[in-house]
């Protein structure tokens, strides 16, 4: 039941994260480096995704 909320809890965080990075990319990037930021948010939610994962694995 806890792992549940754990996995619920954080993933939920992660894509808040990652709502406001690509925001934050969208008002401060000038356009011509906005689509390198848009990647760079979109891989760092990928691998922060993966390592909560792994930790949620390790969770009992």
């Amino acid at each position: 039941m806890i792992k549940k909320w754990l996995e619920i809890g954080i993933s939920t965080g992660l894509v808040l994260l990652m709502t406001v990075l690509l925001l934050a990319v969208q008002l401060a990037f000038p356009a011509e480096l906005r689509s390198q930021g848009f990647v760079l948010v979109v891989l760092l939610f990928m691998v922060s995704m993966g390592f909560a994962g792994i930790k949620l694995m390790d969770v009992r």
